[in-house]
């Protein structure tokens, strides 16, 4: 699992004030953990950067021209023609962006080569169909289940770094942040940031118009909302989905790609249904609470400041006091103040890691504050978000949170307790994020804790935090 402490964004390394990243069309990475956003060639047409647009998109396109130039001619695996495509398709780790699944250090490696050669064979299916556009190699996340977000924006990362070193660099000229060739040969000198041990990581800078919470080629929902869009392609699925009443997802899915891959006509109607409805993340919904998070860590920790000393070296029943005391900072903002609003966007609840995200902001900043020496740590991969505030070896508390919608029984009776039998923990916390709709949830999970209890077990602290939709603080009685 992707683990981080301490989180640091890259305006805040830099002295930059908060905002001026943003500001200027970029998303402001974290430097020790990855955000997850994703590069999505099919936005690269889309984007307002003048350099995206005149340089980075025709990069792209020459480059996967060639691939599949190389493609066209190849005879069989294996020929001189295939193992050139093979090295256009570089699946290393591309320079640093903030971008995808990593976690500490965000360090990476290399795909396997049998992802690589999974698309070239999907890309030689599609080349043998008649069709030639590049930006075909934005879908083959739709087509591969092994071909995931960040396999996608890495090698577009790659195919258009000097692009985006270009703009990084041009950002820190502008703002005052020095920068350094990184091996004598780059044409562009980039920031960087200590990682300690005496070595160093560069950053290049990401356009907020070119990123994705996923690429769409990763979200087979999206696809089928693209497609109902374009006649041709939407009636030759149904065709495929004809004798079934009713389908499940994976059935659509599959109707897709057999539509999409039966002639160059239907995959060409397909390939324009996706560039014509992919849209980049938004920043005002922020569906993710990435905005807010931000926010959070970039805030004056003094208000998080308690009249309370807290000491840890007791053992960890003195740190599940301090963990629900972090708790009961992110409940107060939510219910007498106005943070609900960043846990809701257009009358509908934000994603469950919304939530979780910015209460490990407060969190973070709470112990900042109050000079605790204990950090949270979050699991921040592409699961669930499960939090850990340890003290040595043996002290560890973990916290689970829920939304009311979610699997809340599930989620306290197995989920959190798996959790805790990792860790090698007795102490739990079970946050429901209240949103109206919890009914009886609450109650079966509570009758659980009070059978626990009763035969002597031990049993996870429960934490309700009302999230519905309120007055704004200004307007309240």
């Amino acid at each position: 699992m992707a683990k981080v402490q301490n989180p640091i964004l890259f305006s805040t390394y830099f002295g930059l004030k908060p905002g001026v990243v943003e500001a200027a069309g970029l998303v402001d990475p974290f430097l020790n953990v990855d955000t997850q956003l994703f590069i999505d060639p099919t936005l690269l047409e889309k984007s307002s950067n003048r350099i995206i647009k005149e340089k980075a998109l025709p990069q792209f396109r020459r480059h996967f021209s060639d691939f599949l130039r190389l493609l066209t001619i190849s005879e069989r695996e294996g020929d001189a023609a295939w193992k050139g495509a093979q090295r256009l398709l570089d699946l290393s780790e591309p320079a640093d962006n903030g971008l995808g699944y990593g976690g500490s250090g965000r360090s990476g490696s290399s795909r396997p080569n049998e992802i690589r050669d999974t698309i070239v064979r999907t890309a030689k299916e599609i080349v043998t169909l008649g069709s030639k556009d590049p930006e075909m190699m934005g879908l083959m996340g739709f087509f591969e289940e092994k071909v995931g977000p960040d396999t996608i924006s890495d090698f577009t990362t790659r195919v258009i770094a000097n692009e985006l070193s270009e703009i990084t660099e041009a950002f820190c000229l502008a703002n005052g942040i020095s920068t350094s060739d990184k091996d004598g040969d780059s044409q562009y000198s980039l920031p960087s940031f200590d990682v300690g041990g005496g070595k160093k990581k560069y950053v290049i800078l990401v356009p907020s118009d070119i990123v994705r919470e996923l690429p769409i080629s990763n979200d087979p929902s999206e696809i089928y909302e693209a497609i109902s869009f374009n006649q041709k392609i939407r009636d030759r699925v149904n065709s495929f989905l004809a004798r079934s009443e009713r389908t499940t997802a994976t059935e659509r899915k599959e109707a897709i790609r057999k539509a999409a891959l039966e002639s160059v006509d239907l995959f060409n109607s397909f390939l324009k249904a996706i560039k014509d409805y992919a849209q980049p993340y938004n920043q005002e919904d922020d569906s993710l609470g990435y905005r807010k998070l931000k926010e959070v860590l970039q805030s004056n920790v003094d208000s998080f400041k308690v009249d309370k000393k807290f000491e840890l070296s007791s053992g960890p029943e003195k740190i599940a006091e301090l963990v629900h005391e972090t708790i009961a900072a992110f409940k107060h903002h939510v219910e007498k103040g106005n943070l609900w609003e960043a846990l809701w966007v257009n009358g509908v609840p934000k994603k469950e890691r919304a939530s979780q995200l910015i209460y490990f902001a407060i969190a973070d900043c709470f112990c900042k504050a109050n000079d605790v020496d204990i950090s949270p740590e979050a699991n921040m991969g592409g699961g669930p978000i499960d939090f850990k505030f340890s003290k040595g070896y043996e002290a560890r508390v973990l916290v689970e949170m829920k939304r009311s919608s979610g699997t809340v029984r599930h989620g306290y009776e197995k989920q959190l307790e798996y959790y805790k039998d990792a860790a090698k923990t007795f102490f739990g916390i079970f946050v429901v994020i209240d949103y109206g709709d919890l009914g009886n949830k609450l109650l079966t999970i509570q009758k659980i804790r009070s059978e626990r209890l009763d035969a002597g077990e031990a049993a996870s602290d429960i934490v309700v935090i009302d999230a519905t939709q309120k007055k704004s603080a200004s307007k309240r009685d």
